[in-house]
């Protein structure tokens, strides 16, 4: 039961998301392949890693994540930008292009939260932050 659940929202969350990529006209993302918004996504939750953090979490070569920074670089998706000490390193950075198209599901999100506070008490939504929270930062760490 609790597994078909999971699995459901993220179904709906995934096809809210598809959806709204499809809808919106003014993105241009034709020009990047899966295997680069997943490098881009994993930029973004790695917070400005550098180009050796990227290389060890995706276990790629650290000239093959280069091949793949500076692609997404010319593409206008991520910059890099200089360590304030050491000149010798580079903190990547997604930009405005990748939120554009990654913040699409924010408005869904928001109308799913509205709901669940207008339909559950406040002591379900602590409930429900408490599991949440036991779910990202215990089990899933």
């Amino acid at each position: 039961m609790l597994n078909n659940l999971i699995e459901d929202f993220y179904m709906k969350l995934t096809m809210s998301f598809y959806k709204n990529a499809s809808q919106n006209e003014a993105l241009d993302i034709g020009d990047i392949s899966t295997v680069e918004m997943s490098c881009l996504e994993v930029v973004y939750f790695l917070k400005n890693p550098t180009y050796s953090e990227l290389a060890e979490f995706l276990n790629i070569s650290q000239p093959n994540a280069t091949y793949r920074i500076n692609k997404l670089i010319k593409k206008g998706y991520l910059t890099k930008v200089n360590d304030k000490k050491d000149r010798r390193i580079f903190y990547l950075q997604v930009t405005d292009k990748f939120m554009d198209y990654y913040c699409l599901n924010d408005n869904y999100l928001n109308n799913v939260i509205a709901e669940l506070e207008k339909r559950c008490t406040a002591n379900d939504i602590q409930q429900f932050e408490k599991m949440l929270n036991i779910i990202t930062k215990d089990i899933m760490e």
